[in-house]
């Protein structure tokens, strides 16, 4: 029979964490989706981010060339599912985990990105959450704290400075026949290719 942990030995851990952003709140929520924006800002090599409820947020950096003495490499991926999605507001990322290049995952844990007006620009916040133990939840956590600081600053200076571009509605950007979507371009790929040949 396999003794469980008690309780008791469980530990709340969270980081929150804001910045101001002269920009509207729907450019600065469409950078926490937005393939190109995550891999500017947040520095991911992949993106799978969709945003309306039950939609999957995953994204995925380089393993860092230093080693954390006890997380070991970082980047790696986290991933978690969207239960909540208020265009131009706040989304919420739920049963989330970091699959750290080394090591098993960590988690769950949950994100809620909350973003609200103040003076000519919005006040973007984070808040990532978990319940765990042991010295490798400790410093996952020390680690994030001064993460967050960082990419939130990236993310101010980004948008900030990017060129401006028009943000597409949350209905309309969110393609609601993926699968479809990927057969006809492969079909449509077959099809330029067989002609080819024939020429």
């Amino acid at each position: 029979m396999t003794r469980q942990r008690p309780v008791q030995d469980l530990k709340d851990f969270s980081a929150v964490h804001e910045e101001l952003i002269t920009a509207a709140p729907d450019r600065v929520l469409a950078a926490f989706f937005s393939p190109i924006d995550l891999s500017a800002w947040w520095l991911t090599t992949r993106s799978v981010a969709v945003p309306q409820p039950l939609g999957v947020y995953a994204v995925e950096w380089e393993p860092t060339s230093f080693r954390d003495p006890i997380l070991g490499p970082l980047g790696g991926a986290f991933h978690g599912t969207v239960m909540e999605y208020r265009a131009n507001r706040e989304f919420f990322v739920a049963n989330a985990f970091w699959l750290p290049p080394e090591g098993p995952p960590l988690g769950p844990m949950a994100l809620q990105v909350t973003c609200r007006v103040e003076g000519p620009g919005t006040r973007v916040q984070i808040r990532q959450s978990g319940c765990g133990m042991g010295e490798r939840w400790e410093r996952y956590y020390s680690v994030i704290e001064s993460g967050w600081v960082t990419s939130l600053q990236s993310l101010k200076a980004y948008i900030e400075t990017a060129p401006k571009r028009v943000v597409p509605p949350a209905t309309s950007a969110v393609d609601r026949k993926p699968m479809a979507r990927i057969e006809e371009l492969t079909t449509t790929s077959r099809a330029v290719k067989h002609a080819r040949r024939r020429s």
